[in-house]
């Protein structure tokens, strides 16, 4: 897959990634901070003051990276959309083999979801910061 995208396949730019990771984040932050009681139901967790202000914590968290990535898919900075593409691939990792794990001892569809969605924005920041474009 990865091989036949750098070998002069078509690969998204490094703004196009930013603002697919944008798309994302927006929905898993409205997710985490508008509709946390779902989002643990669908996880099969226990729905309490704790882990609904945890699921809100990593909200903000999420939106923070977003709002990075937004601000350079914009910028015309290239070493502001690398560093953006590394932070969030940075956190794509972790959450990527936090997910398979879950999903592996646990495997509610939230959590399949979850590492669907890590395991895909992983592997276009890879991909654009491989292809280097």
């Amino acid at each position: 897959f990865f091989s036949r995208h750098l070998s002069g396949g078509r690969v998204m730019d490094k703004s196009t990634t930013l603002y697919t990771i944008t798309a994302a984040g927006s929905l898993y932050t409205a997710h985490m901070l508008l509709a946390p009681r779902f989002y643990l139901s669908q996880a099969k967790i226990d729905e309490n003051f704790d882990t609904i202000g945890l699921c809100r914590g990593l909200g903000g968290g999420i939106i923070g990276l977003t709002s990075m990535a937004y601000m350079a898919a914009k910028s015309s900075s290239e070493e502001l959309k690398l560093a953006a593409l590394c932070s969030g691939a940075t956190a794509f990792v972790a959450w990527t083999v936090n997910n398979a794990y879950i999903t592996y001892t646990k495997a509610s569809l939230q959590a399949k979801s979850d590492l669907a969605c890590s395991a895909f924005c992983l592997g276009i920041c890879t991909c654009a910061l491989a292809a280097g474009k």
